[in-house]
């Protein structure tokens, strides 16, 4: 391949939206390159393409000459092409290749492989870069003596400069971000921006969370550089290569910059530290610990001046639905906090939950920091440990009587009024209480109390749709770290001179709000009047949902077969998203028995079209959040329920019962089957389905129910439209006892008769649908369809694979067909004769699994539930044949294919009901399709006759 087009794809591989803002290391192994350039070669063998890659960096850009450096900085020399098009808006191209990245990247990234490969460790310095340079050279036949002087002469350190520009300000982020460590030393000037790239190897930076938890650190807690170093260097493990052990031993320019690298890591790490195990080309995760820390909070009444404490937990992953400590339950409030823990002071507190492998730990400090909890959106009752010294908020201190006297000596330097002593009833013994604002200095002695001065711009709040894109349904709010407060603060679009001065909230002095009418989808940046910092040069962005769910088309969903599983075979009839593909005839609308259900003969003739009014309540406005994205992974799901569930049940939450992480689980799920998604709980994929009109039965006329994406703009459209074309929009909230769920209305449109001609109102949907452009699907029945389409229990329990047997230390579950409840498990060993057993890495990654005759298979979840109904000979379906309704124990949904026959019945989520002390989903107007000899056909369930 020519220079160029390896440039391409090796840059293609760092830079791309997958990797907006996270942080880029030039690193890659000559493994690495290999895999990334087979995919353009056939037949050749992989030491063929290494010598490909070499030969097209000594060949360079046509017109280049001398070493590899010469030829880098005439590569450089080329970045002008990047800023230009031609007149098409295509890219320019230099010998047949156009180009689309920075023309120098190949180079840069092979003047960090001497560091990483062929070099023999023992007999050169880890520093010398020169001499492995040399050896790297020589050991692929390129007879070039490269030092110092090549790199000065040939301004190399433009290239990293220019490369975080390219990066961070011309793309924003949106491919990555780019960081050039500014070396000062004589020595580091040049040789430093390389080592920086691969002293920490992307498998080190991957294993780091079990670094941190073998060290005992706690995740959001505060670590100063030089605790972090001594903790790393006196930590007796094998997860830190030693040539990384080495640098940190010195205190240079280079250790510094890997310990800021480790911090950066630190704080992003969640407290997961599961162990990633390689298995060919398998990947395997095996359970460790979920590290999280416990914040200490107390209330204060100051008219009795007693102090009361607890503690809350804070985690960013997701809570399991079954986290317990001791006789603490249900824990979870919102945002990553905890509810209340009512424990009272204890230093070094840990509570642990060896089920779910969860520890919590309250770190040993002298001091600690506390500030209203209201600043993190919790009841403004608590005063909550932080980690951050605020110029401007009122704070309270406590600590240990030791640090009194110095704390007392700090206090002097506030004006007076600005700090005093508590002494309130409840405080532990041999503790001090102080309550302080508007610090001047901090103290220096303890790192806590470190008054920083460099400012810092955050958007805070807001539901994110990217790096820098935030949805417009609330508006994040403008956080400016360690803010003295008196900051005039703007908002200035990209391009243009006009500042617009934001308002601060009433509530915080370091926040200030955006102006309602921000622009959207125009670049702006946040910026203060006479200061530049960091955050400054980022431009954010808002976006809406309005007009995307149009957008979303077929292309990404998944192919399933009768079974629901997903499969890539070329085959004649499949399941894609709520359709089937080559349905048979038995759906098809001049064929189906079940035709009348659907397509009365009745006429429906309209008196009156009334106006249909849209409550873009946030259950509407969740799904529009997903059609905006129409792909998304279980997590950001996860976080776009909580975030909108915040906002309709904020003060309810706290003092509810409901179990956040099930309703978000149980939401998901109800979003795939009501037809507007399609969930696959094995990738974590949820990709959404494009709008659709499809029938549904009605005693008269006709009438449509709108599945797949749908955004606010798109039903209002829907409801202008319809009176043109004589048609009724309703819009039906779901079940009261669904509420919490955060679905959608249902939105169905009917037809009415005009003429003889009209075809029952037929017509009519059909010019609405045309003008709309949304598919409509008039000659066949997906409902019936996807009932045909599914296949039975007996031929699923034939098509089962025997999977791999280790559990990996994932949670165990058990089914208990009694209760119909997915059990704790924690025996050594269980019954494997005949197991349906769940394991669980966290609360959005599972695995089911059969076990039969000592042999372990993979199964779905909600067919293996079945099946051990089917072994035990238990019928668990309650049936009602005169008022056509079923009842399905809330804990059994069904099958993919046929909860989603029987919910686009109407698109409704079943109501609730408890029936005999038992928890049950009810499922209304089933007549016809969902028969009792269907139950037992396709479950293998012989309905029990019940009056419902």
């Amino acid at each position: 391949m020519k220079y160029l087009e390896w440039n391409n794809i090796i840059s293609a591989y760092f830079f791309n939206p997958a990797n907006a803002g996270k942080d880029i290391y030039l690193y890659l192994t000559k493994s690495d390159i290999i895999s990334i350039g087979r995919p353009y070669f056939i037949e050749e063998t992989e030491e063929d393409i290494w010598i490909d890659y070499i030969a097209s960096i000594k060949r360079g850009v046509p017109g280049s000459s001398g070493n590899v450096i010469a030829k880098a900085k005439f590569a450089h020399s080329k970045n002008n092409l990047l800023n230009s098009k031609r007149q098409d808006g295509s890219p320019l191209e230099i010998d047949g290749v156009p180009v689309v990245y920075p023309p120098y990247i190949a180079y840069l990234v092979f003047i960090v492989l001497p560091l990483i490969e062929g070099v023999d460790s023992n007999s050169q310095r880890a520093n010398n870069y020169y001499r492995r340079l040399e050896t790297f050279l020589q050991n692929n036949q390129i007879n070039e003596n490269i030092g110092t002087n090549d790199f000065r002469n040939n301004q190399i350190n433009r290239l990293w400069e220019d490369l975080a520009s390219w990066a961070n300000l011309k793309n924003n982020g949106d491919f990555g971000c780019f960081n050039v460590i500014p070396f000062t030393n004589e020595n580091w000037v040049y040789v430093g921006k390389v080592f920086s790239q691969c002293v920490l190897p992307p498998k080190f930076l991957n294993r780091l969370p079990e670094l941190f938890e073998s060290m005992s650190l706690v995740p959001n807690t505060f670590y100063e550089d030089h605790f972090l170093r001594e903790k790393i260097k006196n930590s007796r493990t094998n997860l830190i290569p030693k040539s990384t052990l080495g640098f940190l031993k010195k205190d240079d320019e280079l250790s510094s910059s890997i310990i800021q690298t480790i911090q950066r890591q630190y704080k992003k790490w969640t407290g997961e530290t599961h162990e990633e195990i390689e298995e060919g080309a398998i990947i395997r995760k095996k359970r460790n610990y979920t590290v999280a820390p416990l914040f200490l909070q107390f209330k204060v009444n100051t008219n009795d001046e007693e102090i009361k404490f607890s503690y809350r937990m804070y985690s960013s992953n997701d809570y399991p639905e079954d986290l317990k400590f001791g006789e603490h339950e249900n824990l979870y409030e919102i945002n990553g906090w905890s509810k209340t823990l009512p424990i009272e002071f204890k230093e070094n507190l840990e509570l642990k939950d060896n089920f779910n492998k969860w520890i919590a730990k309250f770190s040993n400090r002298d001091v600690r920091l506390f500030i209203s909890a209201g600043t993190f959106q919790l009841s403004n009752d608590y005063w909550i440990e932080t980690d951050v010294l605020s110029k401007t908020e009122r704070m309270y201190l406590l600590c240990k009587n030791e640090k009194q006297e110095i704390i007392k000596e700090w206090g002097s330097t506030f004006v007076n009024g600005d700090f005093k002593q508590e002494d309130f009833e409840g405080l532990p013994e041999n503790y001090s209480l102080f309550w302080f604002r508007n610090p001047t200095q901090g103290l220096y002695e303890i790192p806590l109390l470190t008054l920083y001065t460099e400012k810092r711009i955050e958007l805070i709040g807001g539901l994110k749709v990217n790096f820098r894109t935030y949805v417009n349904d609330y508006l994040p709010e403008v956080e400016i770290v360690n803010a003295d407060g008196n900051e005039k603060v703007y908002l200035q679009y990209k391009e243009t001179d006009d500042k617009i001065f934001l308002s601060k909230k009433q509530s915080l002095n370091n926040r200030w709000l955006l102006p309602e009418r921000t622009a959207i989808g125009a670049d702006f940046y946040i910026k203060v009047e006479n200061e530049n910092f960091s955050g400054n040069e980022l431009p954010y962005n808002l976006i809406s949902s309005d007009n995307t769910a149009i957008q979303v088309d077929d292309s990404k969903l998944p192919k399933r077969d009768s079974f629901g599983r997903n499969i890539t075979t070329d085959v004649e009839q499949y399941c894609l998203g709520s359709n089937i593909v080559n349905p048979n005839k038995s759906s098809q609308r001049y064929f189906c028995h079940l035709s009348s259900m659907f397509t009365s003969t009745k006429k429906e003739v309209a008196t009156n079209i009334s106006t249909t009014i849209l409550n873009n309540h946030n259950g509407n406005k969740l799904c529009s959040f997903l059609s905006l994205k129409a792909e998304l992974t279980t997590e950001e799901f996860f976080r776009a329920f909580e975030f909108y569930y915040s906002k309709e049940f904020s003060e309810q939450q706290i003092n509810s019962n409901f179990n956040l992480t099930r309703l978000k689980r149980a939401s998901l799920n109800y979003y795939d089957f009501i037809g507007l998604l399609d969930y696959d709980y094995e990738t974590k994929n949820v990709i959404l389905s494009p709008p659709q009109f499809i029938f549904i039965p009605t005693t008269r006329g006709r009438k449509v129910l709108l599945i797949g994406a749908r955004d606010s703009a798109l039903v209002e459209a829907i409801v202008n439209t319809a009176p043109k074309h004589n048609l009724q929009v309703e819009i039906t909230r779901q079940f009261v006892s669904n509420e919490r769920l955060l679905l959608p209305d249902v939105v169905t449109v009917k037809a009415f008769e005009q003429t003889s001609t009209d075809n029952y109102g037929e017509n009519c949907l059909k010019a609405f649908a045309d003008e709309l452009r949304i598919k409509l699907s008039n000659d066949y029945f997906p409902q019936v369809a996807l009932q045909d389409f599914s296949a039975n229990i007996i031929d699923y329990e034939r098509t089962v694979q025997q999977t791999n047997e280790n559990d990996y230390d994932w949670a165990r579950y058990i089914f208990n067909p009694e209760t119909l409840i997915f059990e704790k498990s924690e025996t050594p060993t269980f019954d494997k004769s005949f197991s349906l057993i769940k394991y669980k890495l966290n609360e959005y990654t599972h695995q089911f699994k059969l076990w039969k005759d000592n042999k372990s298979y993979q199964i779905d979840m909600n067919w293996g539930r079945f099946i051990a109904l089917k072994h035990c000979n238990k019928n668990v379906i309650l049936f009602d044949s005169t008022s056509k309704k079923v009842a399905i124990p809330i804990e059994m949904p069904l099958p993919r294919l046929l909860s989603e026959a029987i919910m686009l019945l109407s698109g409704l989520a079943p109501d609730f009901k408890v029936i005999d002390g038992k928890k049950y989903r009810i499922y209304e107007n089933v007549i016809g399709i969902f028969t009792q000899n269907l139950f037992r056909l396709k479950l293998g369930q012989t309905p029990i006759d019940k009056t419902l």
